[in-house]
C-alpha cells in the first residue's frame, strides 16, 4: 500500500462559503500555512448534498475563479466531494452548476441516498465504471453509513483496476464512525491510499490528520 500524502498534504477540506464547514476559505489558508500544511484542497458537497441538508449558500461557486490566496505560499486547489444517488451509479458532482477537475466520490445516508441501501455495492460498483476517468479519490469508503451491505472487497478490486486511491477518513476514525475491519481490509489490499482530514473546523485541520498517521505507524502500514 502506497500511502500518496504522508507530508504536508491534505485533500478533504470542507468551508463555511459553500458546505458545512465553520470556517472560510480564507481562514482556512491562513491557518493551513500556519500549521505547516504546503498543499490543501477546499472540497465541498455536492448540490444534491446541500440542497437535502438545507445549507445556506453563502456564495456563488464560480466566484473561486476570482479567487487568490494572498495570505501565504500554501497551494490551494478546489475540489467537489460528489454523492452516489443510486444503485445505477447515478451521481450528483456539481455545486450550483459548475464542476471541478478534483471528485472525490462518497457515499452518504438518506436523504442523500435514498436508494436501497443493500445496493449500495451496486452504486459504487456501476459508478465507478462509469466515471473512473474522473473521480479523484473514494472518500471516506469504509464508513459505518452502509458498512452492513457494502462489499469493500470488490470496491477496492475495482478501483484498483482503474488506479483509483481509496480514502483514509481521519474524522470518523477519530469520531467512531469507521468500520475498522473494513479499514484494514482497505489497508492491507488497496494499492494507494490517501490521509485526509475531513476537517470542518480549524482544530480538525490540527489533530485529525496526525491521529490517522500516527494510528498507521503503530500497526506497521508505513513501508
Amino acid at each position: 500500500m502506497e500511502i500518496i500524502n504522508p507530508g504536508n498534504e491534505d485533500y478533504h477540506i470542507h468551508s463555511l462559503n459553500y458546505s458545512d464547514g465553520m470556517n472560510t476559505i480564507d481562514e482556512i489558508v491562513i491557518y493551513a500555512g500556519s500549521i505547516g500544511l504546503r498543499k490543501i484542497a477546499i472540497t465541498d458537497h455536492c448540490q444534491m448534498h446541500l440542497d437535502n441538508r438545507k445549507f445556506v449558500k453563502k456564495n456563488h461557486y464560480t466566484m473561486i475563479e476570482r479567487w487568490e490566496n494572498v495570505h501565504n505560499d500554501v497551494e490551494v486547489i478546489f475540489g467537489i466531494e460528489a454523492d452516489l444517488l443510486n444503485a445505477k451509479g447515478d451521481v450528483s458532482m456539481d455545486i450550483q452548476g459548475t464542476t471541478s477537475e478534483t471528485i472525490l466520490l462518497s457515499s452518504h445516508s438518506s436523504p442523500i441516498y435514498p436508494g436501497d441501501p443493500a445496493e449500495i455495492t451496486k452504486a459504487y460498483l456501476n459508478a465507478i465504471e462509469r466515471f473512473h476517468n474522473r473521480i479523484t479519490f473514494l472518500a471516506h469508503p469504509c464508513s459505518n453509513h452502509f458498512d452492513q451491505f457494502l462489499d469493500i472487497d470488490a470496491v477496492i478490486e475495482l478501483c484498483n483496476k482503474y488506479d483509483i486511491p481509496m480514502e483514509f477518513n481521519c474524522a470518523n476514525f477519530v469520531n467512531k464512525r469507521t468500520n475498522i475491519s473494513n479499514l484494514h481490509k482497505m489497508f492491507k489490499r488497496c494499492r494507494r491510499i490517501y490521509v485526509h482530514s475531513d476537517a470542518h473546523t480549524l482544530h480538525e485541520l490540527t489533530v485529525l490528520r496526525k491521529t490517522g498517521l500516527q494510528y498507521l505507524a503503530e500497526n506497521n502500514y508505513f513501508k
